[in-house]
């Protein structure tokens, strides 16, 4: 599955098809209303936009939030919270999938 910004500069493939979406009530996820799903790093590849991505870290700063710098798109992010290195992408990239189609779980990010 493919994934890309509005601009189509960042594009990233997702090769384990989701189960589930997630919610989180952080403060960084909920003003954005990101849905979103997980991917180990095996799984997930950055294809084209290393170049124009722009990082924001906040709190502990164990997690990279990528987004395009030209359309302002999120569209994923990389954590090593927990010491477990993993991916999360926005599901509203992914043209090919409905992300209404998926179960949603909720997340108490306000309490990491």
């Amino acid at each position: 599955m493919i994934g890309t910004c509005h601009c189509g500069r960042v594009a990233f493939e997702i090769k384990t098809p989701p189960k589930r979406a997630f919610t989180c009530n952080c403060s960084y996820c909920s003003r954005r209303g990101w849905r979103h799903a997980y991917a180990e790093p095996q799984d997930f590849a950055l294809l084209r936009g290393e170049d124009v991505l722009s990082t924001y870290r906040f709190g502990a700063g164990t997690t990279a939030n990528y987004f395009c710098s030209r359309c302002g798109i999120h569209t994923h992010f990389f954590s090593t919270y927990r010491e477990r290195p993993h991916y999360a992408y926005s599901l509203a990239c992914c043209d090919a999938l409905d992300p209404g189609s998926l179960e949603v779980e909720a997340i108490d990010g306000r309490s990491f």
